[in-house]
């Protein structure tokens, strides 16, 4: 096995499903609608109607029910890359700058399932 499938195999191992309706607001203050694939520890991939720039910063709010009420989950993150992927638009893969206790727990709540 190449150390690259190695690699992929232990990100993917990484990772959950993870499908949400958000909103991306990006460092220029555009506001988008995108729709997030998978979260890690470590970020989390979408699908958006445009590409982003590696190394760009953003804000991704996620809305999740928590019990009965809807919470509003922010994470800054740092575009890894972002390339076309048919009709989906663009994936985009973002690594978190920074994770907050609250998100962090949310995040592993996520991966234990």
């Amino acid at each position: 096995m190449s150390p690259s499938s190695l690699r992929s195999t232990s990100i993917e191992s990484n990772r959950r499903s993870w499908q949400k309706k958000s909103q991306l607001v990006d460092g220029l203050g555009g506001e988008y609608i995108v729709f997030t694939h998978d979260i890690s520890l470590t970020g989390m991939s979408l699908f958006a109607d445009r590409q982003y720039k590696a190394g760009q910063l953003c804000k991704v709010d996620v809305p999740v029910f928590v019990g009965s009420s809807l919470r509003h989950y922010k994470f800054n993150c740092r575009v890894v890359f972002s390339s076309l992927c048919g009709l989906k638009g663009f994936r985009t893969n973002l690594e978190f700058l920074e994770v907050p206790p609250e998100n962090k727990t949310l995040i592993q709540s996520v991966m234990a399932r």
